[in-house]
């Protein structure tokens, strides 16, 4: 009788553990924000920075994220990022992501600013392994005088590849426009979700 209930309760408080969400399109997860509680390590190369960023979701759309890009003049700047899902339906998102930082370098000619960069993705999963997405933003610099303070406008597009497990490849080019002219802007790069 005994063995009886114990057996009974051991096969009740399995099926009682949560199980762990599945995610409906993993390539765009890959773009953020993550799912709740989940963290991601990104690191690409690209024009005109490298980067890596951590992020991890606290609540159900919204992540938060620590990075570091670097450029190959000699300077970099730490950054702290919010990505926002403003709204997820079928195999589409809307995602709104404000990052802030300061330019730091050891080169004596790197002006020392403030950046700030606001941007609006659109993503949509093709399957839901594979997501193309566009993005558009503003990117805005200031050591807090004339001379040094501007904005520009950066337009890109690119894929998110999502293959079972905790891996993602992400890949974009776009253009960067500012008073000074425009430049072409691309990067790839990997993501790990732990």
């Amino acid at each position: 009788m005994i063995a009886a209930l114990l057996a009974t309760a051991a096969a009740v408080s399995g099926t009682l553990e949560p199980q762990p969400v599945q995610e409906p399109a993993p390539a765009l997860a890959a773009l953020g924000p993550q799912p709740t509680g989940a963290t991601a390590l990104t690191v690409w190369a690209g024009r005109p920075f490298h980067g890596l960023r951590l992020d991890h979701a606290f609540w159900d759309r919204v992540d938060l994220g620590l990075g570091l890009d670097v450029w190959h003049e000699g300077f970099y700047r730490p950054i702290v990022q919010a990505r926002v899902r403003v709204f997820r339906a079928g195999p589409a998102q809307l995602t709104l992501r404000g990052t802030v930082g300061r330019v730091l370098g050891t080169n004596s000619g790197v002006v020392r600013t403030s950046d700030g960069e606001l941007a609006v993705q659109l993503g949509f999963a093709l399957v839901p392994s594979l997501a193309v997405f566009g993005e558009a933003a503003l990117l805005g610099a200031t050591d807090f005088t004339r001379e040094h303070t501007t904005g520009v406008t950066q337009v890109q597009g690119g894929l998110a590849f999502a293959p079972p497990g905790p891996f993602s490849l992400i890949a974009s080019a776009g253009t960067l426009q500012g008073v000074r002219g425009s430049r072409a802007v691309g990067s790839g790069g990997v993501s790990l979700r732990f």
